[in-house]
């Protein structure tokens, strides 16, 4: 269950958001962090300890994710005949949803050489759902670019602004 002042934060998040966008043209999400927090220092306090607990828990994420401990030479022993360069790419842990689970939070990392086949099948399926969701960000974006190049943006240019102009004159054109 969502506790009503992280609900509140949310909506003073968003709210902040959009009015960075309407009155400066982009937003930081550290500067937007400092907006809301100056405003809502009671429910800040409120939720304090779930706000130190996710941010931990990103942070523990993130060291999780970027393990650099040398496990390469223990990884040669263990799976001789394997080329260094795939070695070298095989990260120390990995991510694996827990059953039936749709939350991110709801995962746990394993050492590469503690886990069973089926984890390693859930993994790279979890990979997968991720490359998936980013190629057609990445298929979507690139479009976005290209129309835009081809109706003459340049570096500075407001992408939508120049799709939505070249837009006006193709139907002056054929009106």
């Amino acid at each position: 269950m969502r506790s009503p002042e992280l609900s509140l934060l949310r909506q003073a998040v968003r709210d902040e958001i959009a009015n960075a966008f309407a009155s400066i043209g982009f937003a930081r999400p550290r500067g937007i962090a400092h907006l809301v927090c100056g405003a809502n220092p009671q429910a800040i306090t409120l939720i304090g300890n779930r706000l130190a607990e996710d941010a931990l828990t990103d942070m523990a994420r993130r060291e999780l994710k970027s393990s650099t401990h040398d496990n390469e030479a223990q990884l040669q022993l263990m799976l001789p005949g394997v080329p260094e360069v795939m070695l070298n790419l095989l990260p120390p842990a990995i991510s694996i949803p827990s059953e039936g689970s749709v939350d991110s939070d709801d995962v746990i990392y394993k050492p590469l050489d503690q886990v069973s086949f089926g984890e390693l099948a859930a993994h790279i399926d979890l990979l997968s759902v991720q490359i998936n969701a980013d190629i057609r960000r990445h298929r979507a974006l690139s479009e976005l670019h290209d129309m835009a190049l081809a109706y003459g943006a340049t570096a500075q240019s407001r992408v939508f602004a120049v799709i939505a102009s070249a837009h006006d004159v193709q139907a002056e054109v054929a009106a």
